[in-house]
C-alpha cells in the first residue's frame, strides 16, 4: 500500500468522515486533486458516485474536461453526474460555489449521498489562511479550511500538493491542467506563486508546522465555541425579531471576543464591538449595522430590526387569527376556566364591552388609556417609561383599540374598562404569538 493510501484511510478513520455502509459524492473538476481523491476512493472500495460542473469560463477547455471526467467515469465504471451552468453574477467565483453547492445538495437528497467529498489539500488551507490574514478575519479564519462541515467532507486535508503529485506519478493518474491556475491576477493564486514561495525560505517545513498549528487553532476554536453557546443560554433573550443581551458577563477586554463572536449573527464587525465594549453603561447610545440597530440601554443590549418604514394599521371584523408585525393575533371566545394571567401575550376581556371592528396599530404620542386597576387615565409613553422600556424598543410597541378606545397596550395593561368581573357572561380571549425567533 502506498503511502499517501495510509494516510488517507488513517485520516478518515481519526476524523470519522465517514461510516461504514456510507454512499458519498465526489466533486470532481477534473484536475490534478480530484483525480488523485477519485483514486484514493476506488483504491478503498468506498462507495462513491462523482459530480462535475462545467461553468464553460474557459470554452473548449471546459468542454474537455468535462469529456476527460466523463471517460474516467466510464472506465471505472463509477455513476457520473454532470451539469453546465451559466454564470450572471458580478462575482463569478462567488457565484460558482453557491450553484455547485447548490446542486451537490440536491443530488445528495435525490441519490442519497450521505456525505459529499471536496478536494481541498493543506496547499489549499494554507492560501484560505494567508488570505483571511490579509483581509482581516476571527479566529475561524485562521483555523483553516474545515474537514468536516455537516455533509462536506475534505479527506485531503492532510496532504500536501507535492504529494498528490508524487501518488499521481507513481500510480501513473492523468490529469487536467487549469491553465487559469497560473495567472496572478487572483488573490489565491498570488499567495501560492510568490507569497508561500518566500515562506518556505524562512521555513523549509513551513506545511507541516501550519497543519499542527491550525489543529490547535480548530480545537481552540471549538472552546471558543462551547463558551458562546453558554453565554447566549444565559445571557440572551429573543423577543419577536428582536434580541436583548444582558452585558454583565463582560468584564475584561479579552470579553470582547466572545461578543464578536454572538453579534457576527447581526452583521456587527470586531470594530464595533470594541466600541460596544467602551460604551457599556451609557444609556441611549446606538450603533445602526446594516438592518439592525443595536442599541446600549444600561447594562443591556438591544438589537432590532431597521425599519425605517411605518407600521400600518390592521382592521378586524371578525374573529379569529390575524398575522401582523411578525406576529401571530388570535381573537375568539374563552371558557372561563382559562382565564390566566400568567402570560403578558394573553389577555381577556368582557364580551359586552369588547366590541368588533377591532384596530391594531402602532402607538402615539397622546395616546391615553386607564390602566387596569387604577382610576385615572395614563399616558402610553408614561407607562412605557414606568416599565423602563427601551428607546429601541419603544417605536415598535402596538396597541389594541375597540371602539376607538385603547382596549390593550400590547404585551403591557389592559384598559380598566374592557377588564372581566364577577358580572362577565361571556369573555374573549386575544393572544399574541411570534411567527418566528432569531
Amino acid at each position: 500500500m502506498h503511502s499517501l493510501q495510509k494516510q488517507f484511510h488513517d485520516f478518515i478513520l481519526s476524523r470519522h468522515l465517514i461510516d461504514k455502509g456510507e454512499k458519498v459524492l465526489l466533486a470532481v473538476s477534473g484536475g490534478l486533486d480530484s483525480m488523485v481523491m477519485s483514486h484514493l476512493f476506488f483504491d478503498a472500495e468506498i462507495d462513491f458516485d462523482i459530480a462535475h460542473c462545467n461553468f464553460g469560463l474557459r470554452g473548449e477547455e471546459s468542454n474537455a474536461d468535462e469529456a476527460f471526467v466523463r471517460k474516467w467515469a466510464e472506465d471505472h465504471k463509477v455513476s457520473c453526474f454532470i451539469e453546465s451552468f451559466e454564470l450572471e453574477g458580478k462575482s463569478i467565483q462567488i457565484e460558482a460555489r453557491e450553484v455547485r453547492y447548490d446542486w451537490f445538495n440536491a443530488l445528495t437528497e435525490q441519490y442519497g449521498h450521505h456525505k459529499v467529498a471536496i478536494a481541498h489539500h493543506l496547499n489549499d488551507s494554507l492560501e484560505t489562511v494567508l488570505i483571511n490574514l490579509t483581509r482581516g478575519t476571527g479566529i475561524s479564519g485562521v483555523s483553516g479550511i474545515s474537514v468536516l462541515n455537516n455533509k462536506i467532507i475534505r479527506p485531503l486535508l492532510f496532504a500536501e500538493r507535492k504529494d498528490l503529485l508524487t501518488y499521481a506519478s507513481n500510480q501513473k493518474i492523468q490529469w487536467r491542467e487549469d491553465s487559469s491556475n497560473q495567472k496572478i491576477n487572483y488573490d489565491r493564486n498570488l499567495i501560492r506563486h510568490e507569497v508561500i514561495p518566500i515562506l518556505e525560505k524562512v521555513n523549509p517545513s513551513l506545511h507541516k508546522t501550519f497543519f499542527s498549528t491550525v489543529e490547535r487553532l480548530s480545537y481552540t476554536e471549538d472552546l471558543l465555541k462551547r463558551q458562546v453557546e453558554n453565554i447566549k443560554k444565559e445571557f440572551l433573550k429573543s423577543s419577536d425579531l428582536s434580541c436583548e443581551l444582558n452585558l454583565e458577563w463582560i468584564n475584561e477586554p479579552e470579553d470582547v471576543v466572545i461578543l464578536s463572536e454572538i453579534l457576527n449573527a447581526f452583521g456587527v464587525n470586531y470594530a464595533t464591538c470594541r466600541e460596544i465594549f467602551e460604551a457599556k453603561g451609557r444609556a441611549g447610545k446606538v450603533f445602526p449595522v446594516n438592518d439592525w440597530i443595536v442599541t446600549m440601554d444600561r447594562s443591556k443590549l438591544f438589537i432590532n430590526p431597521n425599519k425605517e418604514q411605518s407600521i400600518q394599521e390592521l382592521i378586524i371584523d371578525e374573529f379569529g387569527e390575524y398575522n401582523f408585525y411578525e406576529s401571530i393575533f388570535k381573537i375568539g371566545e374563552a371558557a372561563e376556566e382559562e382565564v390566566s394571567f400568567d402570560s403578558a401575550g394573553v389577555v381577556f376581556f368582557d364580551a359586552d364591552r369588547f366590541k368588533l371592528p377591532l384596530k391594531i396599530r402602532q402607538w402615539e404620542e397622546g395616546d391615553k388609556f386607564q390602566p387596569m386597576g387604577m382610576k385615572g387615565h395614563k399616558k402610553v409613553s408614561d407607562l412605557l417609561i414606568d416599565e423602563k422600556t427601551p428607546l429601541s424598543r419603544k417605536k415598535n410597541v402596538l396597541v389594541l383599540e375597540s371602539g376607538q378606545k385603547i382596549a390593550w397596550v400590547v404585551g403591557y395593561r389592559i384598559d380598566d374598562h374592557f377588564k372581566i368581573s364577577e358580572y362577565t357572561k361571556k369573555i374573549i380571549k386575544v393572544s399574541k404569538s411570534l411567527i418566528s425567533n432569531i
